[in-house]
């Protein structure tokens, strides 16, 4: 008997197949790598089961195994598409947010020193050149001392 996929889900499953079957130790698990023909042969020895019990007992706990696994998978997606849809309206929140504080706070200063700078360009200048010439003579104090 065959089951599809038995030996590429087999990582996710042994430790079914240990807990079903406690007999059956670790390194025996490892050297089966997924041959179903010699799990069941294995468990039948140990267990001393015809083979036919122990491929439907095997078979059945294998079909609720990737029950578990596709419902895992589908909420993990649902989880991921929330997590996802959450994470875009904090975005859009937060850019909201921005937009308002930019338009309520940064804009109207912005406008201001502009309108300012147009009815006293002189004392506009004069005073950047004061401001630069201050910090340039204290960033030249400071790299003297060291």
């Amino acid at each position: 008997m065959s089951i599809p996929k038995f030996e590429s889900e087999w990582d996710g499953f042994k430790g079914h197949v240990a807990v079903m079957w406690d007999k059956i130790n670790d390194e025996e698990l490892v050297r089966i790598q997924g041959n179903f023909t010699e799990l069941v042969a294995l468990i039948a020895a140990k267990y001393g089961e015809q083979k036919q019990a122990v491929e439907q007992k095997l078979s059945e706990l294998y079909r609720s195994y990737l029950a578990k696994s596709d419902d895992l998978q589908a909420r993990s997606k649902a989880m991921a598409d929330t997590i996802k849809q959450k994470a875009q309206e904090f975005q859009a929140g937060a850019k909201e947010k921005i937009q308002r504080i930019r338009e309520e706070s940064i804009e109207p200063v912005v406008q201001k020193s502009e309108d300012y700078i147009k009815v006293h360009p002189f004392s506009a200048v004069l005073g950047a050149l004061g401001v630069g010439l201050l910090i340039g003579g204290l960033v030249g104090f400071l790299s003297r001392k060291d």
